[in-house]
């Protein structure tokens, strides 16, 4: 429940930084001007920097007698409302988000991965890697055309970030962080998509090892041969079969090891 917490506040103040700084430099910005045109003759620099601040949260200051800088102590707060305003503003809308597990709060949550796996097509392999990584402990962001399909509800569930998109497009593989990411995994039943998915996955990413689907295992013997080393094209139903093989063999070898010892 900590890390939770931990989480929660760490992309909140990713979210405001930049509004944070802006208030930042107008603070700075303001309490220079005001310093260097002796709107207190007085005042040293730090002086009219904290002055500037209590008009930020429109506390009373002496005015100074330039009506510039009278303009200025007039647009200072108003300025400083509005940044904080939309700082506030895009937080709750952040936070809104959280709770329906959408939309821009797992693009920020997948910003926050690394070395993660993503997930492109979530049918029922996709679905299956997905959860066997969750149950593992490793980071997964979840890829799909249809939001509302039956597997991403299940990887929400789960509490694993879901992205609805193109899986082709370079755009949505940013968004899911591929550039951070240690594998993709293409596993729609588009052929065709799970390939594209993968080169522009390795054009983002040199480093990333990149796991497409094929239905046919010729088709993905011959794209492994003349694809980088780092993308491996794989059909299922190959890898399947080749495993219920390797059963029957250590069943079979089994048996014979038993009716040897037997006689």
């Amino acid at each position: 429940m900590a890390r939770v917490y931990f989480l929660d506040f760490w992309l909140f103040l990713r979210k405001i930084t930049l509004n944070l700084v802006v208030i930042l430099c107008l603070l700075i910005g303001s309490g220079a001007l005001l310093y260097l045109n002796e709107a207190w003759p007085d005042a040293t620099f730090l002086e009219c920097v904290i002055n500037a601040f209590y008009i930020m949260t429109v506390e009373c200051v002496p005015l100074p007698d330039r009506w510039y800088l009278e303009i200025m102590v007039l647009l200072l707060p108003i300025a400083a409302l509005l940044v904080g305003a939309e700082a506030l503003v895009g937080a709750t809308v952040m936070f809104v988000n959280r709770r329906l597990r959408r939309g821009e709060w797992n693009k920020v949550v997948a910003s926050t991965c690394k070395g993660h796996t993503v997930i492109c097509g979530i049918g029922q392999l996709g679905l299956t890697l997905c959860e066997l990584l969750h149950s593992a402990g490793r980071q997964v962001v979840a890829v799909d055309l249809d939001e509302d399909a039956r597997g991403m509800a299940t990887a929400r569930g789960l509490g694993v970030p879901t992205l609805e998109g193109d899986m082709t497009v370079e755009g949505t593989l940013r968004d899911a962080n591929v550039q951070a990411a240690r594998y993709l995994m293409a596993c729609s039943g588009n052929d065709l998509a799970n390939l594209e998915a993968a080169i522009e996955a390795a054009l983002i990413n040199p480093d990333i090892t990149v796991y497409a689907r094929v239905y046919r295992a010729s088709f993905a013997s011959h794209i492994n041969a003349a694809l980088r080393q780092n993308i491996n094209i794989f059909s299922p139903y190959s890898a399947a079969a080749e495993g219920i093989l390797d059963e029957m063999a250590a069943a079979n070898h089994a048996r014979s090891q038993a009716d040897g010892d037997t006689g």
